[in-house]
């Protein structure tokens, strides 16, 4: 049996031409970069199983298939950390906030049309863009966001 690696969330350096991926045990030191936020993170332990056991059309019982995993997706969260103009009441800051969001979000926009690697501490994987890119202010000015990838197994 193979050993599956484990995708830890906060161990992600690259997700498709997207590289500004900063957490603070990887040392890379960005000054403008997302900072993935692993506790709100979800989808990255084991793909769900597909349904096995059918009604057979026009008889009684059911067919059943061996179980096979279904699509691996998963969620990801963090907030776009901005300290190359310092603070928040610092000219600048919006517009890079705003100039980081718009790489996010051109990086995931090509994974909507074609998959690309999702890169982490164990490896890589192909991914595609599963859902809309959620942009939402915290109390501090910063800008959290949240998208959905899912694997591809076939790239």
């Amino acid at each position: 049996m193979t050993q599956v690696p484990v995708i830890m969330p906060q161990s992600i350096t690259q997700i498709g031409s997207f590289t500004a991926i900063d957490n603070d045990f990887l040392g890379v030191g960005l000054e403008d970069y997302l900072a993935i936020a692993p506790d709100a993170c979800s989808g990255f332990g084991d793909a769900p199983v597909r349904a096995t056991v059918y009604d057979a059309p026009g008889r009684h019982g059911a067919l059943v298939y061996p179980p096979k995993d279904g699509a691996l997706a998963m969620t990801l969260v963090g907030d776009l950390v901005v300290t190359s103009t310092g603070h928040s009441v610092e000219e600048g800051y919006f517009e890079a906030v705003a100039a980081l969001y718009a790489s996010l979000k051109a990086a995931l926009d090509a994974l909507r049309d074609a998959p690309d690697d999702l890169i982490h501490l164990d490896g890589s994987m192909k991914v595609w863009k599963n859902g809309p890119l959620d942009p939402a202010w915290t109390s501090f000015y910063t800008l959290r966001v949240t998208f959905a990838l899912v694997q591809d197994v076939f790239a």
